[in-house]
């Protein structure tokens, strides 16, 4: 008997090359999905701050390298606050902002589809406060003049008898009287008003010039821009505390606050505030807000 022939079952398995487009397909589904989620995107950098006008702010940033953001997000955090709020969404590299009197922090991102990659640095513009100094009349014993550092916003005392002052002094305290008289009110003055003031002890040289406001309503206003009617060359401490706006020979914005007057040992204790963005009357603050954070 013969025996009967039946198929034999047979296997076929695909050859490797016949496996190669389904990976390919596979590794170009992933490396899309890596490009939308912003897998290769990058953050901005250099961010700064101007003042664009005397109440708003001029936010600027380097675009990243390498990579073309879909758009770039601004954010502003008012000092006082504790979070971030969104204030621009745009494709170009700076934003002007009115934040409205406040002054804050920005960060900037930027975003690719889903992803955002946020700046290094959040510049701020609140004022660089100075703790309480206490500066002597003309005449009396002690520095009478103070100035702020240009790079770090920090103020300290000066001598008005010292002619290497005058660089340095961006107002001193007097009474415009002769030295034998000790009388209220004082007053804050320009600089360039020592040599010709009556207390005669101030060398002549080339002192800087400065111009403040009349005491304001409160530490915290807004500044009023600077004019001829609004800024003088000395205002008097007419009662304490009080808060006076002062603009310095190089569009600095600042507000010294008078603590009080002691006329028996004819000397003042103040405070400062004092903005580093040149053109900027931004003062505003919080009383637990003493230096910006950031840069």
């Amino acid at each position: 008997m013969s025996a009967s022939r039946k198929p034999q079952a047979t296997s076929h398995k695909p050859g490797r090359g016949s496996e190669r487009p389904w990976l390919e397909a596979i590794v170009v589904a992933a490396l899309l999905v890596l490009a939308g989620c912003g897998g290769n995107g990058r953050a901005p950098s250099n961010v700064r701050l101007e003042a664009d006008t005397d109440s708003t702010v001029k936010v600027i940033w380097s675009v990243p390298v390498d990579a073309t953001p879909d758009k770039y997000l601004v954010y502003f955090q008012a000092a006082g606050e504790t979070t971030y709020s969104l204030v621009a969404e745009t494709t170009a590299n700076l934003w002007v902002h009115n934040p409205n009197g406040a002054t804050g922090w920005y960060r900037v991102e930027a975003e690719y589809g889903t992803q955002t990659y946020a700046a290094g640095t959040t510049p701020g513009t609140v004022p660089v406060w100075t703790d309480t100094v206490t500066l002597a009349e003309l005449n009396a014993s002690g520095n009478s003049g103070f100035g702020w550092d240009r790079n770090t916003g920090r103020g300290r005392t000066y001598s008005m008898t010292d002619i290497g002052s005058a660089s340095s002094a961006d107002f001193y305290v007097t009474d415009f009287k002769p030295a034998y008289l000790n009388q209220q009110p004082y007053s804050i003055a320009s600089p360039d008003m020592g040599p010709s003031d009556p207390g005669n002890v101030v060398p002549t040289g080339s002192w800087r010039v400065s111009t403040f406001t009349d005491s304001q309503p409160g530490e915290n206003v807004l500044l009023p821009s600077f004019s001829q009617t609004s800024y003088f060359n000395y205002t008097d401490i007419l009662h304490v505390p009080c808060s006076i706006g002062c603009f310095t020979a190089d569009s600095h914005y600042a507000l010294v606050r008078v603590i009080s007057v002691d006329v028996e040992n004819r000397s003042v204790l103040l405070e400062t505030w004092y903005q580093l963005l040149s053109g900027l009357r931004l003062t505003r603050h919080e009383a637990e807000v003493r230096s910006p954070k950031g840069e």
